[in-house]
């Protein structure tokens, strides 16, 4: 009976040990706006798919800018392109243009509140290392806050490149608009190919019966 004490003691002190590394797991709940699904490989996959199906980013990283990174590469030719056959207006391509841009703008927002609450996680946790004497993991717990710092200055970059429509993050819309204008194109020249067919004309044929002798 002594002995199975003894043992389940021990595991108990090696639960304990474990419990004080504190385990940081940079993961982001998905909303259901965006759809996105990050795994840990590279380089970006994208398939060519309906737009009512996620959008699958994969990156090195595995941190919570991948999906911004998803967004600012995806190429909007295609849907572009899509829309000038449906309805070649310029008022309706400025109106997608648009929902497109406020979308991106708004992934923005969640991956920023995102790094935002991972950040006074780790401000508690780093906290608590500290009053416990556990210098070691404190200072692991430092270097993932200098990566969230570092991804928080790249996003705030980003979300200005992409608001002034320059560098990289112009790609979005700049496809989009490349996919409509080459749309516009096709209709205006399957009709000029309309206008120039010209009928060859038919000739009379005489009837031999209707010739008078």
């Amino acid at each position: 009976m002594i002995k199975c004490m003894a043992l389940f003691g021990f595991f108990n002190n090696k639960k304990n040990e474990n419990n004080n590394t504190f385990p940081f797991q940079s993961t982001l709940d998905t909303p259901d706006l965006s759809s996105e699904e990050v795994t840990g490989e590279s380089p970006v996959v994208e398939e060519k798919a309906p737009e009512n199906r996620p959008l699958t980013v994969s990156y090195a990283t595995g941190w919570p800018i991948d999906i911004i990174y998803g967004y600012l590469h995806k190429n909007y030719e295609s849907k572009g392109y899509d829309d000038a056959m449906l309805n070649s207006n310029l008022t309706f391509r400025d109106m997608n243009m648009k929902i497109i841009r406020h979308k991106i703008l708004m992934v923005f927002r969640e991956i920023n509140l995102n790094y935002d609450a991972m950040k006074q996680e780790l401000d508690t946790r780093i906290e608590t290392c500290n009053a416990a004497g556990l210098l070691t993991t404190a200072a692991e717990l430092y270097k993932r806050m200098a990566v969230i710092n570092a991804h928080k200055e790249e996003l705030s970059q980003l979300e200005n490149d992409f608001r002034n429509n320059a560098n990289e993050a112009s790609v979005p819309l700049m496809s989009y608009e490349c996919g409509f204008l080459r749309g516009v194109s096709t209709i205006a020249m399957a009709g000029s190919s309309k206008t120039q067919t010209v009928k060859a004309p038919i000739s009379p044929t005489l009837n031999a019966q209707n010739i008078a002798v």
